[in-house]
C-alpha cells in the first residue's frame, strides 16, 4: 500500500531534493559532512556547509550499535527526520543496503521522504556473514532494488536523491584492473538505472579517481580518508561530492576520551581550551528557537 503524503510535505521534500541534485551538478565539489545527531547538524550548518550526510556509522555508534543495518530502519528515519528537521539544507541520508530487498525498499524510501529527507545513499555490498569474506550482491538484486527505488519516487510524484554506493574497492580483493572494472561497470549501470551519483569508498589513487570520473556516466562521490587527495585537487580531478563516512563521529569521542584520561589519571581540565565555549553552544541549539 503506497502510503499518502500530504502536498507541503511532498513539495518541501522536493525543493530539498533539486537543491542537492543542484548542488551535486554544480562545478563546485560538494562537501558534505557527516552528521551523527541534531547538535552537529547544527554546526554544520552554522558553518556554512551547503548540504549534510547522515551517517549510519556515526548514528548507530551514539547509540552504542556497530554499523551496518544493526539499528532499525525505524530508528534511522526518527533520526534522520531529527536532523532534517533541525536544519534548513538538504540532508541526505544513509540508507546502507536499503532496509531490505526491492520489495521493501520503497517503505524505506517513502518513509525518508516524509520526514524531510532530501535523498539517501543505497550500497551493493551485501551483509556481512561471520566468517565469511565480504561480497558484493548480484548486480540484477541491485538493479532489482534500485528499479524498486524509482518506483516509490513514481508512486509519489517524488525527486528523491539517489548516491548509489559501489563497495567493489570495499570488498574485492584480487586484480585492481578487475576491481576498477566491476565498479566501472556497476555505476554506469546504476547510473543508467535512475541514479543520481554514483558512490566510491577506499579509493585514494588520483589516477583511479581520474578514470572513475572519465568513465562513470553520472557525478562521482567519494568517501575521502587520510590518503585521499585534498579538496582541492579532488575539485581539479572532477570529483562531483566529498563525504567523511563517520569521521566527525569519531573525532568527537576522541576529543571526549582525551578529557575523560586527562581527568582521570591528573584531575585537570586543561584539554576543555579546545572545547566549543558554554555560549557558543546555547547560541548554535537556540538558533531559530
Amino acid at each position: 500500500m503506497v502510503m499518502k503524503l500530504s502536498s507541503e510535505i511532498l513539495a518541501a521534500a522536493n525543493a530539498k531534493s533539486r537543491t542537492l541534485r543542484e548542488l551535486v551538478r554544480a562545478p563546485k565539489t560538494l562537501v558534505m559532512p557527516g552528521a551523527y545527531d541534531v547538535l552537529s547538524a547544527l554546526l554544520f550548518e552554522q558553518l556554512g556547509f551547503q548540504a549534510i550526510q547522515g551517517t549510519s556509522g556515526g548514528i548507530a555508534a551514539v547509540l552504542g550499535y556497530p554499523d551496518g543495518e544493526v539499528i532499525s530502519r525505524e530508528r534511522t528515519v526518527e533520526i534522520t527526520g531529527q536532523i532534517a528537521a533541525a536544519v534548513s539544507v538538504p540532508v541526505n541520508a544513509d540508507g546502507e543496503r536499503g532496509y531490505g530487498d526491492a520489495n521493501q525498499v520503497g517503505d524505506t524510501v517513502r518513509a525518508l521522504i516524509a520526514v524531510g529527507s532530501a535523498g539517501m545513499n543505497v550500497e551493493d555490498g551485501a551483509a556481512a556473514k561471520k566468517n565469511e569474506p565480504r561480497r558484493l550482491v548480484d548486480i540484477s538484486e541491485q538493479l532489482e532494488k534500485i528499479a524498486a527505488i524509482m518506483a516509490a519516487k513514481r508512486d509519489l510524484a517524488s525527486e528523491f536523491f539517489l548516491n548509489a554506493r559501489v563497495d567493489a574497492f570495499l570488498v574485492m580483493t584480487d586484480d585492481p584492473k578487475r576491481i576498477l572494472d566491476e565498479s566501472i561497470r556497476r555505476g554506469n549501470l546504476y547510473a543508467e538505472a535512475g541514479a543520481d551519483c554514483i558512490f566510491f569508498l577506499h579509493v585514494s589513487a588520483r589516477e583511479t579517481i581520474r578514470q572513475l570520473v572519465r568513465e562513470i556516466k553520472a557525478p562521482v562521490s567519494i568517501l575521502a580518508g587520510p590518503e585521499c587527495p585534498g579538496l582541492s585537487e579532488l575539485q581539479d580531478l572532477g570529483v562531483a561530492r566529498v563525504s567523511y563516512g563517520a569521521a566527525f563521529t569519531r573525532a568527537a569521542i576522541g576529543a571526549v576520551r582525551r578529557l575523560a584520561l586527562e581527568i582521570r589519571d591528573s584531575g585537570t581540565i586543561s584539554a576543555l581550551k579546545d572545547a566549543i565555549s558554554s555560549q557558543d553552544m546555547r547560541a548554535l541549539v537556540s538558533r531559530g528557537r
